[in-house]
Order: C-alpha cells, then structure tokens, then sequence
C-alpha cells in the first residue's frame, strides 16, 4: 500500500507542478464559446487591406496593410497604413472652385484599429471593427486658362466603422468582404462629404507565424 500511495501522491504533485494548458471562455452571438489549448492568447494579426471607396463621386482604390495582435481570439487592434497611391483623377472639384475641369488627389492616413470577432467557425468569421486615424489629402488641380497647377493639402482626422465577414481558406490564411462608412469631420464644410462617403472592403488575412507553426505541429491546423 505504501508504495502505491507514494506513487500516486508523485502523480498528483507531477499534475500539480505542470503547467496548465491555456483555456477560457469568450462571448460570441453563439453565447459562451469555449477556448480550448489549440489555440494562443496572444497572435500576430498581418492583413493586406484592400477598399473602394468615392472620392467626388469618382470610385477610387485604397490599399492598406494592418498590423497589429490577437488577443483570446476574438480581440485584435494595432495600427493601419492607408493611401491612394499615386493619387486619383477626378472630372471636377465643384467643392473647391466650380470652374475646376480635372484633378488629382490622394489621401494618405495612419489609423488606430480595434475589430471585435462577433462570430467563429472552422470556415467563417464576422466581426465589426472601428478605425480612428490621421492623414493627409493632397493634390493639385488647374483652373482654366492657367498653365501651371496649383496645390492642394489638408490635415484630416478621420473615423470609420466596417463590418466584414471571412472565409477561412486554410487554417493560416482568409479572405474577407466587408462594407462601411468613413467620416472625415474636420475638413471645410464644403469638402466634408467629398471623403465622407461609404467604403467596400477586401481583405486577405495571413497569419505568417501560425503558418510555420503548422508544419511542425499538426494540432495548429485545427485551430482555425
């Protein structure tokens, strides 16, 4: 009897002194949704961020790449970097003088970002997520008759709402689509409702490190 109890005490010592694999509970639509070891606290969240957007009522691209971290799943913030590029031609600037025939603009920002998983399966996932962020439009444009063109800047804050719904396509790569609206509420009256408008998301989330992970451990792909 006694080495069997000795034997099950160094058991129940050994269980003791282990380290417990991570679980919890987050709030879903679903309810309570159980967390169990397969997946991290805490994960590096990487997204090309791709949008179409209105800039004068002319549709114009955005790209974008979201940096930030994961945390219980259904938690991910970080920083954002947006911009137009090049800069997009548009017909007329009727907001800045009526007499404005064609020009160039490009909005730049940095933004804040928290996006909240509403929802998670094997193969999708919804979340809403908020931008706040600071930037810069600039251009230039030429009045008639005038053989140089002129500049154009403002400093803007802007916010945006989103939501967007994934499809997983492997277990460390997603494709999602989303709709929203962005608000640029400290530029000139007259200018405001040019980059307040709506926005239509693309988005391919890669997650780099979950991938490499999953070669050497099997358990990874199950966690999606």
């Amino acid at each position: 009897m006694l080495p069997a109890q000795l034997t099950l005490e160094g058991v129940a010592g050994h269980s003791r002194n282990r380290k417990p694999s991570y679980e919890d509970t987050v709030w879903t639509i679903q309810g309570a949704t159980h967390l169990d070891r397969r997946y991290r606290k805490w994960k590096v969240d990487l997204a090309l961020d791709a949008r179409q957007t209105l800039v004068s009522n002319t549709r114009v691209r955005i790209g974008g790449l979201r940096i930030g971290l994961e945390h219980r799943r259904v938690h991910r913030f970080g920083f954002g970097f947006y911009g137009i590029g090049d800069g997009q031609v548009v017909q007329s600037l009727e907001e800045v003088d009526e007499r404005i025939t064609s020009a160039t603009l490009s909005l730049d920002y940095t933004s804040l970002f928290y996006e909240r998983v509403m929802y998670f399966s094997k193969r999708w996932e919804w979340s809403l997520t908020g931008h706040m962020g600071i930037g810069e439009i600039s251009g230039s444009y030429r009045l008639p008759g005038e053989t140089a063109d002129r500049g154009y800047m403002q400093r803007v804050v802007l916010f945006e709402g989103s939501t967007t719904l994934y499809y997983h396509l492997t277990y460390f790569m997603s494709l999602g689509a989303g709709i929203g609206y962005r608000g640029v509420p400290d530029v000139p009256e007259e200018l405001r409702h040019i980059y307040s408008s709506p926005v239509a998301i693309a988005r391919l989330r890669i997650r780099l490190f979950k991938m490499v992970r999953g070669i050497f451990n099997k358990e990874v792909r199950t966690a999606w």
